[in-house]
């Protein structure tokens, strides 16, 4: 399945919830429970998303024939959950995949709606983060 279509899965799940306030609950709720954790020995100070608020560390490992699995960690409870759909979207695609599709996933379902200007500098930081370990991976 590709990243566009994982994207489009998630729309359609989540997006059964009408009242965006609601969705974005719901999603910061349960988002985070199918988040696998995140190994001790990649939280790392270099593993740290510069430029947000909250501490967030972002890993990706190489899966086989150029996939990569991502791995999001945040102390903030929302950027957890959101960290967790981007992990689901992400997960085991091509880098080129990864890299060449955006997470439109936030505005259709209205989740940048609800976070401050500060959260969505750091959601971008998060993207421009993921797109430069898939690009260059460890």
């Amino acid at each position: 399945m590709t990243v566009r279509e994982r994207q489009n899965l998630l729309v359609e799940d989540y997006g059964v919830i009408e009242d965006s306030f609601e969705r974005f609950q719901l999603i910061v709720d349960t988002a985070h429970n199918s988040l696998a954790p995140f190994p001790e020995e990649l939280r790392t100070d270099d593993r740290l998303v510069p430029g947000c608020v909250s501490r967030v560390w972002l890993a990706v490992r190489e899966t086989g024939a150029g996939h990569f699995e991502v791995m999001i960690d945040s102390e903030a409870p929302a950027l957890k959950s959101i960290g967790a759909l981007f992990c689901r979207v992400y997960s085991d695609a091509p880098g080129a995949d990864i890299a060449g599709t955006p997470p439109d996933f936030i505005e259709r379902l209205a989740i940048d709606r609800h976070l401050t200007p500060t959260r969505l500098r750091g959601l971008s930081q998060i993207r421009r983060t993921l797109v430069e370990l898939v690009s260059a991976p460890e």
